[in-house]
């Protein structure tokens, strides 16, 4: 559903330098505003299961009235932080932009101040849903906001200031209906209010750290050509879009949070994931162009820009398999309050994004290629750092079991990818996708059919 609304803004906007800038504010506010979801995720709805469990409805209920009301206050702060944060930025993320550029810049970040209002109450309904195992409901309220977002930016799209209000208006509508579907309690009984605000704050505040990383990063991007600030951000959605469907990164949390047998639960979570995600990057990185042709390629994305975004998919397609094994260990960080450990991962980040653009960048001249393999060299080696932090933290993790599945899936995924590759080599666009995913497929469904007692030991 996310990719077919991304086909409608590549369709209005393409390759092209007003969507350079709307990536440029949304950095900025995925930076400052949007990962406050992953807090909500880990903090929040960590801290709402347990007080439920422990001190039961009431004090549950106070806990969660008291950080919605909280984060109404907040929408409000942070939208007037976003706009400050843009205008005393811009000399960083905008660096290779002219002074009519940035001027557009800070014009459209007011369009994202509406947006910015709405989505923090929103994740607040959704930990409190999420907290009770409703998650039904907010992974179908994500849907209506596609849905919703998608059909108002088809009604309005003559510029770009329409996306970031479209953005706003689906989160609306589904924080409306959410809000009244949890209701407001009162609950009377024995219990205190868990205050949750301070808790958040030392993981936002670590987050923010984190941040100066993807500040240096949009540093380096700001020197590229019109147009490869935007083929990254398409391939970012179709990447972040199968990392989501892959890592269930809400889900998580949950069970992690329960402390007997997490380490074999995180351990059997690492083996299902490596056996979902080898096989889709080993696709992806096969049929990267078709894909891209077959997603974008009409309107203002033109066939050259489907080439460019496609190559830049190859590369980033490797860092599915990496953020799938990241995604559940950086949550123990979290659940088990060991925020110093988040930001020496930051640090790491801060440090390998800094040295690999610069090397790849600006020394070697690889252009939007060397902002893609400079992202892929960072990842994984955090993923090695936070491996280590997670057995530092008493988790023991048998690697010789997760390596022994990724094994298993590169064999059946490249035997998969020999029989797939005349589609790729004899076909393009949706023809491609369509024959080469249905040989795919069978190949590793057969694959794992006949190999059902492996994953039967995953799943338990």
């Amino acid at each position: 559903m996310g990719l077919g609304r991304q086909i409608l803004i590549a369709a209005y906007f393409g390759l092209s330098r007003q969507y350079d800038q709307y990536l440029v504010v949304y950095a900025v506010a995925s930076i400052t505003v949007f990962n406050l979801s992953s807090v909500f995720d880990t903090v929040a709805v960590s801290r709402l299961v347990q007080v439920r469990e422990t001190e039961g409805d009431a004090a549950f209920w106070r806990s969660s009235n008291r950080l919605l009301l909280q984060t109404f206050i907040g929408g409000v702060l942070f939208s007037v932080g976003l706009y400050v944060a843009i205008k005393v930025l811009m000399p960083v993320i905008a660096a290779g932009f002219s002074d009519d550029e940035r001027a557009s810049v800070m014009k459209l970040a007011l369009y994202f101040l509406p947006w910015i209002l709405v989505i923090v109450p929103y994740y607040a309904v959704s930990a409190h849903l999420k907290a009770l195992w409703k998650f039904h409901w907010v992974f179908g309220g994500e849907i209506v906001v596609i849905v919703v977002s998608a059909f108002a930016l088809w009604l309005r799209h003559d510029k770009i200031e329409c996306l970031p209000v479209a953005y706003g208006f689906g989160y609306l509508v589904v924080f409306a209906f959410l809000l009244l579907y949890r209701g407001i309690h009162r609950r009377n009984g024995a219990g205190h209010p868990v205050k949750l605000l301070g808790l958040m704050a030392n993981q936002s505040l670590a987050n923010q750290i984190g941040s100066i990383a993807g500040f240096v990063d949009r540093y380096f991007q700001s020197y590229l050509p019109a147009g490869g600030i935007s083929a990254l951000g398409y391939t970012g959605q179709i990447v972040n879009n199968l990392s989501s469907l892959m890592t269930f990164r809400e889900i998580y949390v949950v069970p992690l949070s329960v402390e007997a047998g997490r380490s074999e639960r995180l351990e059997r979570m690492l083996q299902g994931v490596v056996l979902i995600s080898i096989p889709c990057v080993l696709f992806v990185a096969e049929f990267a162009k078709p894909i891209v042709a077959a997603l974008f390629q009409r309107g203002n994305f033109t066939s050259d820009a489907a080439i460019l975004t496609g190559d830049v998919l190859r590369i980033m397609a490797f860092s599915l398999v990496i953020s799938s094994i990241l995604a559940p260990m950086v949550r123990i960080f979290q659940i088990l309050g060991r925020i110093s450990y988040s930001h020496i991962l930051y640090f790491v980040s801060l440090v390998c994004t800094a040295a690999f653009q610069y090397i790849l960048v600006f020394r070697m001249g690889l252009g939007v290629y060397g902002v893609a393999w400079a992202a892929l060299a960072n990842s994984a080696v955090v993923t090695f750092v936070v491996a280590g932090l997670v057995q530092h933290c008493g988790i023991h993790i048998n690697w010789g079991k997760i390596f022994n599945q990724a094994a298993f899936a590169s064999g059946l995924g490249g035997l998969a990818m020999v029989l797939a590759w005349p589609f790729a080599l004899h076909f393009s666009g949706l023809i491609a996708v369509i024959g080469g995913s249905a040989v795919f497929g069978a190949t590793i469904a057969v694959g794992y059919f006949f190999s059902r007692a492996r994953l039967r030991l995953i799943i338990g």
